[in-house]
C-alpha cells in the first residue's frame, strides 16, 4: 500500500488550529500571567496549524510555502512555546530564544531550497534546530521555582525531553546514511512516522499544559484565600490556623511560642489628615517594615485594619523582646514619605509567651492584647510584655 502523508498534515492542521482558538478563547478568565501563557499556546497552535497546511498545500503551491514557510512557522511555534514555559513559571524569556531559532530557520531552509538546493541537508539542520528548542522547554519545564517543582511540570518536562531525543534520533539517521539526496521522498514509512508521533505528542502535550495551568490557578486560589490583599501577609482565618499548629506543637515538644500584636499609632489622623490612600500606604510600609525584622520561619498576619500579629516559634520571652527592639528601632529608622511628604509610622507592641506550653491561641491573643493596651495607654511607640509590669 502507497503511503500518503497529507491526510496527517491535514490532520495536524486541524488539532492544532482547534487547540489554538480554544486557549484564546478561555484566556479571558484567567489572572494576568496565565492569560498571557495562554496566549502565547494558543498563537503557537495557530502558528503550528499553519504550518501543516502550508505541507498540505506545498505539492501544489510551490517550493517557497512548503519547504520554507512551513519549518519557519514550527520554529516560530518552539519558540512561543518556550515564551509560553517561562511565562508560566513566571522565569524571563531570553530574547535569543524567542528570536534566533525562526531566523535560523529561515535562513537554512533560503539557502539549501534555493542557493544550494538539498532538501536532504535542509531537514537534518531542521531537525536539529528542533531538538535544541524541544530540550531547551523541557528545561525550562525542570526548572525549580520558589523552592518546588510541580509533578506535572516534570511530567511535561519528560514528555519533551522524549520529543527531543526522538527528533534526535532522525538526525542520527540521516547522519548515518551518508549520503544527502538532493530531493526527499516525504511519503516515506519514517516520515510518515515522524508526522503521527508529532501529532500524537501535541495531543497529549496540550492536556499537560491546561493541566499545569489548572495546578496554578487552584494554588493561586488559595494563596489568595489565605494572604490579605492590600499587604500580601497572612490574613486573620489563615493566621489562626498556623497558631493552632504551631501551639500545639510547642505542647508536644515543650519549645516556647511568642506572639506579637502590633498597633499602628495614628492610623485614623492620617485617613482622616491625607486620606484612605495614603493610610494604605503606611499599612504597606509598616507591613514591609515588620517583615523585613522577622526570621523566615516567622510568621506575620494583618489582624484587621491597622492590627498586626507576629506568631514567633521556638522563641524564648527574652529572645521576643529583641526581636521587638529591632522591630521598633527600625521603625525609628524609616523615612516614608506619600506624594512628596514625610509621614512618620510607629507601632505600639504587646507580646505574650506560650511558657507553659499549655495555652489556647484565644487566651494566649488574650493576653498579648492586654499588654497592647497598656502600651498605647503610657503613650504609644512602646512596648509592653504580658504578665510584667515595666514597659519600654
Amino acid at each position: 500500500m502507497k503511503l500518503d502523508v497529507q491526510p496527517f498534515w491535514l490532520t495536524g492542521a486541524l488539532c492544532a488550529s482547534g487547540f489554538g482558538i480554544l486557549m484564546l478563547l478561555v484566556k479571558r478568565g484567567y489572572p494576568d500571567y496565565l492569560r498571557r501563557t495562554l496566549e502565547f499556546l494558543g498563537a503557537e497552535n495557530l502558528c503550528l496549524g499553519a504550518a501543516y497546511l502550508a505541507r498540505y498545500t506545498g505539492a501544489w503551491a510551490g517550493s517557497f510555502v512548503f519547504d520554507v514557510m512551513s519549518s519557519t512557522l514550527v520554529a516560530t511555534c518552539l519558540s512561543l512555546e518556550y515564551a509560553a514555559v517561562c511565562e508560566l513559571k513566571q522565569q524571563p524569556a531570553r530574547a535569543i530564544w524567542t528570536s534566533l531559532p525562526p531566523l535560523a530557520m529561515f535562513v537554512v531552509c533560503v539557502w539549501f531550497a534555493f542557493v544550494h538546493r538539498n532538501i536532504t541537508i535542509q531537514l537534518t539542520l531542521v531537525n536539529m534546530i528542533s531538538m535544541g528548542m524541544m530540550l531547551l522547554i523541557a528545561r525550562a519545564l525542570w526548572r525549580v521555582v520558589e523552592g518546588q517543582r510541580l509533578f506535572v511540570d516534570g511530567l511535561t518536562a519528560a514528555a519533551y525531553t522524549l520529543l527531543g531525543v526522538s527528533t534526535g534520533g532522525v538526525v542520527v539517521d540521516y547522519l548515518r546514511a551518508g549520503t544527502f539526496s538532493v530531493e526527499y521522498n516525504f511519503n516515506s514509512s519514517r516520515t510518515v512516522f515522524n508526522n503521527a508521533a508529532a501529532i500524537v505528542t501535541e495531543c497529549v502535550v496540550f492536556p499537560l499544559f491546561i493541566l499545569m495551568i489548572s495546578e496554578r490557578l487552584n494554588r493561586d486560589l488559595v494563596v489568595k484565600a489565605m494572604r490579605d490583599p492590600l499587604t500580601g501577609l497572612y490574613n486573620r482565618r489563615a493566621f489562626e490556623e498556623i497558631a493552632f499548629r504551631e501551639l500545639s506543637g510547642a505542647a508536644r515538644t515543650g519549645l516556647t511560642v511568642s506572639l506579637l500584636v502590633f498597633d499602628v499609632d495614628h492610623l485614623k489622623g492620617v485617613n482622616d489628615a491625607r486620606g484612605h490612600a495614603a493610610g494604605d500606604a503606611v499599612l504597606v510600609a509598616a507591613a514591609a517594615v515588620m517583615r523585613s525584622s522577622l526570621r523566615d520561619e516567622d510568621f506575620l498576619c494583618r489582624w484587621g485594619g491597622d492590627e498586626f500579629c507576629a506568631l514567633l516559634p521556638h522563641t524564648e520571652r527574652d529572645q521576643a523582646q529583641v526581636v521587638i527592639e529591632r522591630i521598633h528601632k527600625n521603625f525609628e529608622e524609616l523615612k516614608f514619605e506619600f506624594e512628596g511628604q514625610g509621614i512618620e509610622i510607629s507601632v505600639s507592641t504587646g507580646m505574650a509567651a506560650d511558657e507553659s506550653h499549655a495555652k489556647e491561641f484565644a487566651s494566649l491573643l488574650k493576653m498579648a492584647d492586654g499588654a497592647l493596651y497598656r502600651a498605647k495607654q503610657s503613650g504609644r511607640n512602646r512596648f509592653s510584655i504580658a504578665a510584667e509590669e515595666s514597659t519600654a
